[in-house]
């Protein structure tokens, strides 16, 4: 069974991958993950609980990010789903958190391109800002 724990995960990647965490991309984080734990079948939190989540992991997954352990990280916090149903509603979340900023990067890119090989999907031509 999956947790909260397991959908946040690959969201706040989403928004920390770049190195720049926006309000944009930090509301738009809170929105997927609210709207995605009905989808799971979980608990419902509240916006301030996910946003603690955040903010209590931030600096742990910061680090990952920029250390060795990225694609390990990466590849542990996507490989945790196989329902069509769930993956492509996660997918749709990371993309939509990854452009709300109007600044998709390469290190947004590649997750995302990294998502849609993991889940078979395309990744959307979506412009790089770099």
């Amino acid at each position: 069974m999956l947790t909260h724990d397991d959908i946040l995960m690959p969201l706040a990647l989403t928004v920390i991958i770049d190195n720049k965490v926006r309000d944009p991309e930090l509301i738009e984080f809170r929105n997927q993950a609210l709207a995605l734990f009905e989808l799971f079948s979980l608990d419902p939190m509240t916006e301030d609980q996910v946003a603690d989540w955040f903010s209590t992991r931030e600096r742990e997954i910061e680090e990952t990010v920029n250390g060795r352990g990225k694609n390990t990280a990466i590849l542990r916090a996507l490989t945790r789903f196989d329902e069509d149903v769930h993956v492509e509603a996660l997918y749709d979340a990371m993309v939509s958190i990854s452009v709300c900023d109007e600044e998709f990067r390469r290190e947004e890119s590649d997750l995302i391109k990294s998502a849609a090989s993991i889940w078979g999907y395309q990744r959307p031509p979506i412009k790089i800002v770099d």
